[in-house]
């Protein structure tokens, strides 16, 4: 009985990993290649100064990228602990 409570609650597990998983990486995947497309196809654009400052849009949009790889990374590690982390500890208490 056990066994199959605990594949139960594996399977949920996979399937809650995942659906954290899936947008993060994408979000993260997709920003570094928009900012890296930029780079490639349209280097001026990150030369322009904000506001007559010695700030350029690529320092900005960089340090942007910056915060929102830590957010993702506050993101996940607040998911970890709320969801699957229990999952985790059922698993190891049903074995």
């Amino acid at each position: 009985m056990q066994t199959r409570n605990t594949k139960e609650i594996y399977q949920q597990l996979k399937k809650a990993r995942i659906k954290i998983l899936i947008p993060l990486i994408l979000l993260t995947i997709t920003s570094y290649f928009f900012f890296i497309w930029i780079i490639a196809f349209n280097p001026i654009f990150f030369g322009i100064l904000i506001f007559d400052t010695n700030i350029s849009i690529g320092i900005f949009l960089g340090f942007l990228l910056i915060l929102l790889i830590f957010l993702i990374t506050l993101i996940y590690v607040y998911l970890a602990n709320k969801i699957l982390e229990p999952l985790i500890n059922k698993i190891q208490t049903n074995v």
